[in-house]
């Protein structure tokens, strides 16, 4: 239970992590996207999430990158490390060691794969509580990890003593309120999706976004998305929603989340990099839909007038 423990809050990032094509990490690219948006208004950093694609990234590479972007970030916003993996010792010991590197927090998703049950997945995080004791930003990804953090599921898991807040990027936004109800008392409740559900969200209770495409792609357009829904002023929100929305929809369907975003981040300038395999780099006919999203967006003349 958070019990004041943080006071996370805001438009938070899940970065992305930059290859070089050979997929070996890109510190420099990694710190410069940090910066960059930081730049541009962010109020927290995710490292190692499904957007910086953890599962690509040994133990060892999760910690070089916590530790390069807590010394990059210092005490200006929150820095996470996603340190979420199946076998709870494993997952244990990289926290503790994520906690040693000076991030102000972990986010841990749900034992995939393994068919855990729910009193096992309750189990599992109480271990790495128990033993590592640092803030733990529950990430419920239902579609990613086969496992469902409900509303009542994620009010058990705010008993837990180091357990402060979640990331709920379920589908279904009556479960997202629900959550909200069920628990916001106790924990921080951010939102998935805030590129289709951002405003909504606000409305609805969330402290803040653990955004992708939105922050990435729209830069400081994207990240004010919170702060124009929590200061109220909904016109303007509105119409980034729709934005952010339009940018999410046309871009989900072109290829791999990554390697669709970090396309994206290059042709407008920004420090993208590349995916690691098995995730291969946009082909030239889905760089082709790519831009013409971007451009349909306006975004290309966007980027040259920022320039």
């Amino acid at each position: 239970m958070n019990n004041g423990k943080i006071g996370w809050e805001g438009s938070y990032a899940a970065v992305v992590s930059p290859f070089t094509r050979d997929g070996e990490i890109d510190e420099a690219k990694f710190v410069q996207n940090i910066e960059l948006l930081l730049s541009e208004g962010l109020q927290g950093v995710v490292v190692s999430g499904s957007n910086g694609e953890s599962w690509a990234l040994k133990p060892d590479e999760r910690l070089r990158l916590f530790k390069a972007a807590k010394d990059a970030v210092g005490n200006r916003v929150p820095v996470i490390g996603g340190t979420g993996g199946i076998p709870t010792g494993d997952v244990a010991k990289l926290t503790a060691a994520a906690r040693d590197t000076g991030v102000d927090g972990v986010m841990i998703m749900p034992p995939y794969y393994c068919g855990a049950s729910r009193r096992e997945v309750v189990a599992h995080y109480k271990t790495i509580s128990d033993e590592a004791k640092m803030p733990i930003l529950v990430y419920n990804s239902p579609k990613s990890t086969g496992v469902d953090i409900t509303a009542d599921f994620a009010a058990e898991l705010a008993e837990v003593e180091w357990v402060v807040g979640i990331k709920q990027s379920t589908l279904d936004f009556t479960v997202f309120e629900q959550t909200v109800a069920a628990c916001g008392d106790k924990i921080r409740v951010f939102t998935g999706h805030s590129g289709k559900r951002g405003l909504a969200a606000v409305l609805a209770g969330a402290v803040g976004f653990v955004s992708s495409l939105d922050s990435h792609v729209l830069g400081a357009e994207g990240i004010a998305l919170y702060k124009l829904s929590k200061s109220g002023d909904y016109e303007k929100a509105r119409k980034v929603q729709m934005r952010a929305l339009a940018l999410d929809m046309t871009l989900s369907g072109i290829g791999s989340g990554p390697s669709v975003m970090k396309a994206a981040m290059n042709m407008l300038g920004r420090p993208g990099g590349y995916p690691r395999r098995p995730l291969l780099e946009a082909s030239d006919a889905e760089k082709e839909k790519i831009r013409q999203a971007l451009d349909d967006l306006g975004l290309f003349a966007q980027a040259r007038n920022a320039a």
